[in-house]
């Protein structure tokens, strides 16, 4: 019962804190839009998506495999100091890759050279986020979610205070709009990594550090967990960026102008799929408090455990889609004026919010999947999945547009959560409840959807 009611109260801090990081991540993006404008968000979306790969290098796989060792008891002191090791020698190799290819990349893959300075001044941040994501990986393994969350709040608040800083008239050096974000995004980090460091110390000077009581090679174990991860997150995070680039190139072979394909990128990606993303914080929370109980579970044969915890997830993260999805349907329009202002941002969350469920309900699966150490069939799909988008991005948009681009988003998410729900099902031997899964949720969201259309229309009639 205690352990249930820590499982709760974490995953209720860690949901509330997830709640507002993630909004005033989209608040600082509609700050964004305000002051680069909507092709400028596409080439700041493009700056990122070549950026992920060097945070994939140095990050994938790391933070679970520190979260397993330690859950799993293996060792703390041993496992954290090979992992910190490994990360670091990951993310040292990925800045100078950075910093070498970023003329290339500017000028090649983005279209701007202008791009080069804000990729340069990412590079320096990578070796602060691979220590965060070890040392947020040994928090979550001890089931404290507080020091995570904390860092990850003053990372946002330090990020957006300094990029405000340097794009205000303020008394420091004026940056371009591009520059300054990048440099505030990498300050960030650096004050995030000195806040998780110090916490670090503090909670081993309190509590002490576990004593080695694994047996084997770390390495072995760190390649095992988290080398299937970072081979197949790489190989994906480099399609994911052959993606985001290939989109603007195919919208100006179908005829859109380079500014204009920058923007109907910079809406996309942009503005469109944060707010979709938006609610998933509550999703990924909870997601990520089940690894550590999953892998617990499954390693001390808790098969009934596992089955609870996976059909309990299945209810309540559909149920939640639904619902979510009812509410970004009915204020769209609004979201994309008020947030954004842009009516064609609002039009396309119409068109993706349907997909919101299975897109929830496929984070969580992932999650879960990697708790059973079944990351390698997980990335074994989402990369047969990126690389399937690449290759109908670039046949189809040519020719069809940005219409082609949500085809291709809704034929995508229903690929990829099918094959993971279908391996997580099979895992845990677990029977679909349809009725309680499915038809339910979707009953309570589709009257959650009237009751709001009609308030909506009332409002709208007597104002």
């Amino acid at each position: 019962m205690d352990r249930k009611r820590a499982f709760l109260r974490n995953a209720v801090l860690m949901t509330l804190g997830s709640v507002a990081l993630r909004f005033s991540g989209l608040w600082f993006r509609t700050c964004i839009c305000s002051w680069i404008g909507a092709s400028g968000v596409g080439i700041y979306q493009l700056i990122f998506s070549i950026f992920s790969l060097g945070i994939t290098a140095c990050t994938s796989g790391i933070g679970l495999a520190v979260t397993r060792m330690v859950a799993e008891g293996k060792g703390s002191r041993r496992c954290l100091r090979g992992c910190l090791a490994f990360a670091l020698a990951m993310s040292f190799a990925a800045g100078a890759a950075l910093l070498a290819v970023s003329d290339f990349a500017a000028d090649r893959l983005i279209g701007t050279p202008a791009a080069a300075a804000p990729l340069r001044l990412l590079a320096p941040g990578l070796p602060f986020i691979a220590v965060c994501a070890c040392l947020k990986g040994y928090f979550f393994a001890n089931r404290s979610i507080v020091v995570p969350m904390v860092g990850e709040f003053w990372e946002q608040l330090a990020t957006i205070g300094i990029s405000y800083l340097l794009l205000t008239d303020t008394p420091l050096p004026p940056l371009p709009p591009l520059n300054a974000l990048m440099a505030g995004s990498s300050l960030g980090e650096v004050a995030a990594c000195a806040y998780v460091v110090a916490a670090f110390h503090f909670a081993v000077r309190r509590r002490g550090f576990a004593e080695d009581g694994g047996t084997g090679h770390v390495l072995h174990d760190i390649l095992h967990i988290a080398g299937p991860m970072l081979t197949g997150s790489f190989l994906r995070s480099a399609l994911f960026s052959a993606e985001n680039l290939l989109i603007p190139a195919g919208l100006r072979k179908y005829g859109a102008g380079g500014a204009a394909a920058l923007a109907q990128y910079g809406v996309m990606q942009g503005m469109v799929m944060p707010v979709i993303f938006f609610p998933m914080s509550l999703v990924t929370s909870v997601a990520t408090l089940l690894i550590p109980e999953i892998a617990e579970a499954a390693v001390q044969g808790r098969n009934g455990t596992v089955q609870d915890s996976a059909e309990h997830a299945f209810r309540a993260t559909l149920m939640f889609g639904f619902l979510s999805s009812a509410v970004l349907i009915v204020s769209a329009d609004e979201i994309g004026t008020v947030f954004f202002g842009n009516a064609q941002a609002g039009n396309i969350l119409r068109i993706m919010a349907p997909i919101a469920p299975l897109m929830y309900l496929d984070n969580m699966v992932d999650n879960m999947l990697k708790g059973l150490d079944q990351q390698m069939y997980s990335l074994k799909y989402n990369f047969s999945d990126s690389a399937m988008r690449v290759a109908l991005i670039t046949l189809l948009i040519p020719v069809y547009g940005i219409r082609a681009y949500l085809v291709i988003l809704f034929f995508s998410e229903i690929y990829n959560a099918s094959l993971s729900i279908s391996r997580l099902l099979k895992v845990t031997r677990l029977n679909v409840d349809i009725l309680g899964w499915i038809i339910f949720p979707a009953v309570s969201g589709a009257l959650l959807y009237y009751v709001l259309a009609l308030l909506k229309k009332a409002v709208a009639f007597f104002i």
